[in-house]
């Protein structure tokens, strides 16, 4: 299992027993380090098995668990409502994590690739002005190929990103799951952060949603001015919760 997960290069097995403390854990999901003068991992590790002695998987430690422990205490509570969700807004750079409509479905896949993204908003290359940030019509999912394995239709990939999503629609109305799943990643998850919102607002909102990542947004150019994960918060505050 571990060779399995690890085969992609995107994310590295890295099982730790029960006994383990909970900030080597966090370190080690931040930072690939468990603790001072540990082995670094070799690629970055999204969530941690937790496994007993006979090597059973007992849970999977992801950054959604720290965020629900987080909510339950206070001081990392008031260490999140403390911080702007202004810290992720990275409004001049947001669009080397777009695709623009016209582009290939498979060059949006080479994004996400190259940028460790597993979503990107798919934007009009005519609305990227001088403002910053995107103005979002859609997004496109790495579990996107998952629908093209099931559906047999690799050809689809040689379709543009609008073409591509036009074609994802058709066949997720005819499949009511996957249709729901459509309708909730057309919201976009877009969390405002001009109005005095924290991280304890995208916390909260990310732990309601479970979604991997959140689109933020601005009242001010009313475009979307980054994405953020409950990772990116976990590595925001580390320091001052450990």
């Amino acid at each position: 299992v571990g060779a399995l997960a690890n085969c992609s290069g995107h994310a590295a097995y890295v099982p730790m027993s029960s006994s383990t403390p909970l900030r080597a854990i966090l370190r080690l999901i931040a930072t690939g380090r468990c603790g001072h003068g540990s082995a670094e991992a070799f690629a970055p590790v999204r969530s941690v098995p937790i496994i007993n002695k006979a090597g059973e998987v007992l849970h999977i430690f992801s950054c959604l668990d720290f965020l629900d422990l987080a909510l339950q205490f206070a001081s990392p509570t008031a260490i999140l409502q403390a911080q702007s969700a202004r810290t992720f807004d990275h409004r001049n750079t947001i669009l080397h994590v777009s695709v623009m409509n016209d582009d290939s479905i498979v060059n949006a896949l080479r994004i996400m690739d190259s940028t460790t993204s597993t979503v990107l908003p798919a934007t009009l290359r005519e609305l990227s002005g001088d403002l910053g940030g995107v103005v979002a019509s859609n997004v496109v999912s790495v579990s996107d190929l998952k629908l093209v394995i099931l559906e047999e239709r690799h050809d689809v990939l040689d379709l543009s990103v609008s073409e591509f999503v036009s074609w994802r629609q058709n066949v997720m109305s005819a499949n009511m799951d996957q249709m729901l799943r459509q309708q909730r990643l057309q919201r976009f998850n877009v969390v405002s952060v001009d109005a005095g919102d924290s991280l304890h607002t995208l916390a909260h909102r990310l732990l309601t949603s479970k979604f991997q990542r959140l689109f933020l947004s601005s009242d001010e150019i009313a475009r979307i001015v980054g994405v953020v994960s409950s990772r990116d918060i976990l590595v925001e505050v580390l320091d001052q919760i450990v």
